[in-house]
Order: C-alpha cells, then sequence, then structure tokens
C-alpha cells in the first residue's frame, strides 16, 4: 500500500506534543498521532522503573483492553531489548509469530512473582511487525515507544526514522516535566543600555 508521507505526519506529532503540559496529554497527543497521520494501529508506551529493572505499560491503542499497568522484564522481548540495549528492535516479518507470541507470554506469565491481581500484557496474539523504540533523554532510558501490526512488511526503515524522532520528542517533553520549575526556566537577566 501507498506510504504515508512520514516527514510530515512527524511535523503535525512534533506539533502537537509541543502544545502538551502533562503526561497524559503527551501520551494522548502521541497515540493519536501515530493513529492519525502514520496509520498505525497498535501502539503503547511504556516507561522504565531502573531500580525495579521493570518496564510498566502507561498508555496504549487499538488493543481489546488497554494494558495500563502490565509489567515487562528489562531485556525480555523486543521491547525489554530496546530498552535494556537502548537501541531500536525491528522485526518486519514473523514466521513463526504464533510461536514467538505464546513464547513472550509464557515466559511474562513464568515471570510474574507480584502478589495481587495480574495486569494482562495488551499486545497481539499473533504480531507480524513489530517495532520498539527507546525513549531517551540526556543519554538516559526512560522507557519504550512500541508498535506492532498483525500484517507482514509494516515498520520499515523510513518508519524507524519517523518514530525514532517521536520518542525523542516525547522523552525530552517527559523530562522537561519531571524537572522542577525553576530549574526548567532560564534565568532572565537585564541588560543596562
Amino acid at each position: 500500500p501507498p506510504r504515508t508521507d512520514l516527514l510530515g505526519a512527524v511535523r503535525l506529532c512534533s506539533q502537537r506534543l509541543a502544545r502538551c503540559s502533562t503526561l497524559d496529554e503527551l501520551l494522548q497527543a502521541l497515540l493519536d498521532g501515530l493513529h492519525t497521520h502514520l496509520g498505525v494501529q497498535h501502539a503503547m508506551v511504556l516507561m522504565l522503573d531502573a531500580q525495579a529493572g521493570q518496564l510498566y505499560t502507561v498508555a496504549s491503542f487499538g488493543y481489546a483492553r488497554s494494558g495500563v499497568g502490565s509489567e515487562i522484564r528489562l531485556g525480555q522481548g523486543v521491547i525489554g531489548v530496546a530498552a535494556r540495549e537502548g537501541t531500536p528492535v525491528r522485526i518486519s516479518h514473523m514466521t513463526h509469530a504464533t510461536l514467538y507470541s505464546h513464547t513472550l507470554r509464557s515466559s511474562l506469565e513464568a515471570g510474574q512473582t507480584v502478589a495481587g491481581p495480574e495486569i494482562p500484557y495488551p499486545g497481539l496474539a499473533a504480531p507480524h511487525s513489530q517495532l520498539a523504540v527507546p525513549l531517551v533523554s540526556g543519554g538516559r532510558t526512560l522507557g519504550v515507544l512500541f508498535v506492532e501490526s498483525p500484517l507482514d512488511l509494516q515498520f520499515r526503515y523510513p518508519e524507524e526514522d519517523a518514530l525514532v524522532a517521536l520518542a525523542g520528542h516525547l522523552a525530552a517533553a517527559i523530562d522537561l516535566l519531571q524537572t522542577p520549575d525553576d530549574v526548567a526556566e532560564p534565568a532572565r537577566t537585564e541588560t543596562c543600555p
């Protein structure tokens, strides 16, 4: 199928992200932009809890259940590897998608040691294309932007480049929101004529 104008899509998404002033607004704007301007049907954002070595889902789009709060261990699956290595991980053609998905879900279930109700991971049952992009700001990985599709060859290098640009914008915005106001605002100095 014909591809989206990716540069125009990144511009529109970035402009919308720049107008956001809360984390909820940022996440919603990103997911809406991915869907509207890039044609992404399934996406989620996960934040990293570095001390616990876990990523947890904070927002998702296109799934039967949101999965907000579900966890993935650092290094587990494409999401965990992207976070651990600080680099995008892209799978364009999964010939054994059902086996991979089953293995990932089984390992997620086996790794759950938290008491209380488990929040199910929202991913597709049989993905054929996946792309996980780390959210990096100031050299620190804050989380992962993850997109997937039941179709093969949905995420090529140009889509990866577009998502890396948006992930960088999102990470910088998240970092800025976490910075105290007195540090975030540059000092104003007056000059005498």
